[in-house]
């Protein structure tokens, strides 16, 4: 009798180990391939920057949110993946799945959510699908970078760690949403995030940032992302760490932990970048709202500071398949 193969499920592997285990086996041709946030393909020498992602109804759609914030969101994953790469958004496709006995109106809510989001971004819908199942948006966004690409891989030791806006709100807004608080600033983060796409472009033009990355599943896993893409280390300031509006109200009501949230939290849709020094001056003399929270280092290790105490930063952050 032949010996029983076990096979591990997708919930005891997790998201990370299985992407890992998919790029062992891919072919890579293209100018940037799978690894950032989003692709690069080279195109008659202009760089078409190509980006996908799922939302669902079980697990992003927020107590409180409408039709038309889930399609907002459904746009703002996927356009935050483009403004990451330093590109300039062109437009989105959405391919929607919904129960059959959906009301219509649903989808067109849906979709106009969709095309709020992409038109503040200077973008434009382009096409899509639908289909029958449980409630899900996969949109593939589509940008062209005009100057420097940004990737994870470029950060080096000495390197400045920068963040934009603020931090914290967009999980403050969730938790929020679940205990009934009313904290405007925190659920409209959660409903209705915006996608850093001049950030990211400025940061590009300028050729400032060395690496970067959105912030979507929380800033602990962003920084270990970086560090292991540019084989690089971390000294992340706890002090420094910029705290999101209705952070602090929602903490404070629940008992939670304000700087585990601002560590951990998903749903961010800011930026995680590195610059050398030098550029510091021409981030400071732009409009672009920025936060100092650390230095890049040699030893492969993420490290945060508290009161001068140092401790390693782990893997706090969203992760799909392995959270219940």
């Amino acid at each position: 009798m032949p010996s029983q193969i076990n096979v591990a499920s997708l919930k005891d592997v997790g998201e990370r180990a299985l992407v890992d285990n998919i790029l062992k086996n891919m072919r890579k041709s293209t100018y940037l391939g799978p690894g950032d946030d989003a692709a690069c393909i080279d195109i008659n020498g202009s760089k078409v920057v190509i980006s996908t992602d799922i939302v669902t109804f079980e697990r992003h759609f927020a107590k409180g949110m409408t039709m038309q914030d889930f399609g907002w969101l459904s746009a703002a994953v996927n356009l935050s993946d483009i403004a990451s790469m330093g590109a300039r958004p062109l437009g989105i496709l959405a391919a929607v799945s919904l129960p059959p006995e959906t009301d219509e109106n649903v989808l067109y809510d849906i979709m106009n959510g969709i095309d709020r989001c992409a038109g503040s971004c200077g973008a434009e819908i382009l096409g899509g699908d639908t289909k029958s199942g449980h409630g899900s948006v996969c949109g593939t966004a589509i940008g062209i970078c005009e100057h420097h690409i940004l990737t994870r891989s470029g950060a080096r030791p000495g390197d400045i760690v920068a963040v934009t806006g603020a931090l914290g709100s967009a999980s403050a807004g969730w938790y929020a949403s679940l205990n009934g608080i009313d904290d405007k600033d925190a659920l409209k983060a959660v409903r209705t995030p915006s996608p850093r796409i001049k950030e990211g472009m400025f940061l590009s033009e300028n050729e400032i940032a060395t690496s970067c990355m959105d912030i979507s599943d929380g800033l602990s896993t962003t920084a270990l992302s970086i560090c292991r893409s540019s084989n690089v280390g971390m000294e992340i300031m706890s002090e420094a760490l910029p705290k999101g509006k209705g952070v602090e109200n929602v903490c404070k009501k629940l008992g939670m932990d304000e700087e585990h949230l601002i560590l951990n939290g998903g749903g961010e849709y800011e930026l995680m970048f590195t610059f050398r020094k030098e550029k510091l001056k021409v981030l400071h003399s732009s409009d672009i709202e920025f936060s100092v929270i650390g230095a890049v280092t040699s030893d492969n290790v993420v490290n945060l500071f508290t009161n001068g105490k140092a401790t390693r930063m782990e893997n706090g952050g969203y992760e799909h398949f392995t959270k219940d």
